[in-house]
């Protein structure tokens, strides 16, 4: 950031210097900067007026508020220094800033990148004069010289005791400048040429650029190319191939007191089979998800269409082209087979206009992060015989019983096909490998575990869903109510799971930014079809120091509401609190159910049978003091129940 800040800085004087210059002054032809951008350019920045785009860009709360941050003090304080330098000389500023100007990032060799930068002079002067006026300026502190390319003169200039060498070139009203000159030659080139304002697609997506903003143009695979450098595993890189969809990728970029909105377009993705096109091309599906998620997830994703069928066989020939396609064909026909039913028919059939991930905060020993599916279905009454049948199918042909449990009121039961999801869907749901399930309202929940699913069946029957915070309804105002992908994430949980998932060390140079991570409590993220293109919307919300405590403390309400079935001993009143009731095991196959206090002292202990409380069950307090001892028979107490006080005397006995 440094050296792009002296660069700047050089180039201003540069071109102030020009202007100061310009006595006979005479019409010429005009260049559009992003002619002089080479073809293999990753990133391109383009900025009509970049003073007055800077200072919006600078000047406003949330850069206050990032500014703080020791990551980012540094730049702050260089940033702030080349405000203050800008409003000393705003004329001599004005008229050198405020110049179109284009920022091209390009790989020269292996993983190396390097920057060209492209200023619109829009009145020329001769070359030949900024080459005497850059050795006037300089004097004996540097080298200048000059040399053809193309038949257009390169200016190449260096300071005495230093390395780098800048590159500069005049063509018409451009003034092109880097410190690679490989990239000034390759610019020349481009100039007859003009692959890139030629290219179809990048035309298209221009129209829809807001010129008051930064523009920032992605060319995909050069782009994939540069995150690859950044990417240190296998499933990152393959993350990356969604930027290799399409062909061109336009965003604007706007931050004020409140938001940091980014809006953009891409060219629809080509005649390859992918995910996104499998999504686009069913039509889009309403975002209703918020209405069973609970209040407290980290993260969710709803993928909508019209066409559940369409959208199926969209993606099933995705999955048959892919590289494990001969697999998914095989694992599909088996499935079909081996149970007698048809995909199509007993499952896709009762699908709506929605599936969602669900990843919720997680407070398990056993699974780091709790994830669920969330499939909308059409009509209840296709939903419940399909499912009946295919748990016929799977009781006669499976030597595991067909395991249920009820919770609150609810039946939660269990698909006994390891990798069920991912037999149907690919791995795109493939975090879900053993479908415990639940019909909750106009969703069907699946998930690895029975406790996941009853934190869900809790916050809905308290009422405690996305759809009931005002926040949420007020940030999803902001979206469209229809889309192919919408993202949400709360910047709360997603701290709270990164510091049960990450190392120590991880976690020690997350924390340090912590607090700006939270100033931004709410992302959303949107895609979908928009003038025949692919439409982008990210915002995140930005809350003030007097908010964020506000915020805070609505969270830790929250918190104590959601806690407070777990009051401990000293709150006990009249009534005694069995610690096991309304608690789900996570695997309906455990043998036994426990649960520690935050010392690492047994809570409690019962054993289960088919994922019911079944024997003996023992309650203790923090300090290991027996409180509660009796049975269970198919997950009701029976006998005699004993309870305790702290020191092991009998205070009262029921007879269940």
């Amino acid at each position: 950031m440094k050296k792009f800040i002296i660069i700047l800085l050089v180039l201003g004087v540069l071109l102030g210097g020009a202007y100061l210059y310009f006595f006979h002054l005479t019409p010429i032809k005009k260049n559009n900067p992003l002619a002089s951008v080479p073809s293999n350019a990753a990133i391109i920045v383009s900025m009509d007026n970049p003073l007055k785009q800077w200072q919006r860009m600078t000047d406003n709360d949330i850069w206050d508020y990032l500014k703080t941050n020791p990551f980012l003090s540094s730049i702050g304080k260089s940033i702030d220094s080349l405000n203050t330098e800008i409003k000393k000389n705003s004329v001599l500023w004005d008229l050198t800033a405020a110049r179109p100007m284009v920022i091209s990032f390009h790989n020269i060799r292996d993983e190396e990148y390097e920057i060209l930068y492209t200023v619109d002079l829009q009145k020329a002067t001769p070359l030949s004069f900024l080459k005497d006026y850059i050795g006037n300026i300089i004097g004996n502190n540097a080298k200048v010289y000059t040399r053809e390319y193309q038949g257009t003169e390169i200016i190449e200039f260096s300071f005495n005791n230093s390395p780098e060498v800048y590159y500069l070139s005049l063509n018409g009203n451009l003034l092109i400048f880097s410190t690679t000159h490989a990239l000034i030659e390759k610019s020349i080139e481009q100039q007859s040429s003009t692959e890139i304002i030629r290219n179809l697609d990048f035309i298209e997506v221009s129209k829809y650029m807001d010129a008051d903003a930064p523009t920032i143009y992605l060319q995909q695979k050069d782009f994939a190319k540069f995150l690859e450098k950044f990417s240190d595993n296998t499933e990152q890189k393959e993350t990356l191939k969604f930027f290799t969809y399409s062909n061109f990728m336009g965003l604007n970029t706007n931050v004020g007191d409140n938001y940091i909105t980014i809006n953009g377009y891409s060219d629809l993705p080509d005649n390859e089979e992918n995910l996104l096109l499998s999504l686009l091309d069913a039509g889009k599906g309403e975002i209703n998800l918020g209405a069973i998620v609970p209040e407290n997830a980290s993260t969710f994703m709803s993928l909508g269409f019209s066409d559940a069928k369409r959208f199926y066989n969209n993606l099933e020939v995705f999955l048959e082209e892919g590289e494990s396609g001969e697999e998914y064909e095989k694992n599909k026909e088996k499935l079909e087979k081996f149970l007698d039913i048809s995909i199509e028919e007993h499952i896709i059939s009762w699908i709506d206009n929605e599936m969602g991930l669900i990843q919720l905060n997680s407070n398990s020993d056993k699974n780091k992060v709790e994830m669920a599916v969330a499939i909308r279905y059409n009509d209840l009454d296709k939903l419940n015989e399909n499912l009946e049948l295919i748990e016929t199918k799977i009781r006669r042909k499976t030597p595991v019983k067909f395991k249920g449990i009820d919770y609150k009121g609810y039946s939660i039961k269990f698909l006994s096909i390891k990798g069920f999801f991912k037999l149907i869907f690919g791995k795109m749901f493939s975090s879900i490998d053993k479908p415990y399930y639940v019909v909750l309202e106009d969703y069907i929940v699946f998930s690895n575990s029975p406790k996941t699913l009853g934190k869900i069946i809790t916050a809905n029957l308290e009422n405690k869903t996305l759809n009931s915070t005002k926040e949420y309804a007020e940030f999803m105002e902001e979206f469209d109510h229809e889309s192919n992908i919408f993202i949400y994430a709360s910047a709360e949980e997603l701290l709270t799971d990164a510091k049960r998932v990450l190392d120590d060390k991880s976690w020690s140079k997350l924390r340090t930014h912590k607090k700006y991570i939270e100033g931004f409590p709410l992302l959303g993220i949107q895609l979908l079809p928009d003038n025949g293109l692919l439409s982008y919307k990210l915002q995140m919300k930005h809350l003030n120091n007097i908010e964020q405590e506000n915020w805070q403390s609505l969270l830790k309400e929250l918190s104590a509401v959601s806690d407070a079935s777990e009051a401990s001993e000293d709150e006990v009143n009249e009534d005694y609190i069995i610690a096991v009731e309304n608690i789900l095991p996570e695997d309906l196959n455990d043998k036994k159910l426990t649960e520690n206090f935050a010392n690492g002292q047994l809570k409690f202990e019962v054993p289960l049978k088919d994922g019911l409380k079944h024997g003996r069950y023992d309650e203790y307090d923090s300090l290991g003091n027996l409180i509660i001892k009796g049975r269970y028979k198919n997950d009701k107490k029976a006998g005699t129940w004993k309870f305790y006080d702290s020191e092991g005397k009998l205070v009262d006995k029921v007879k269940e």
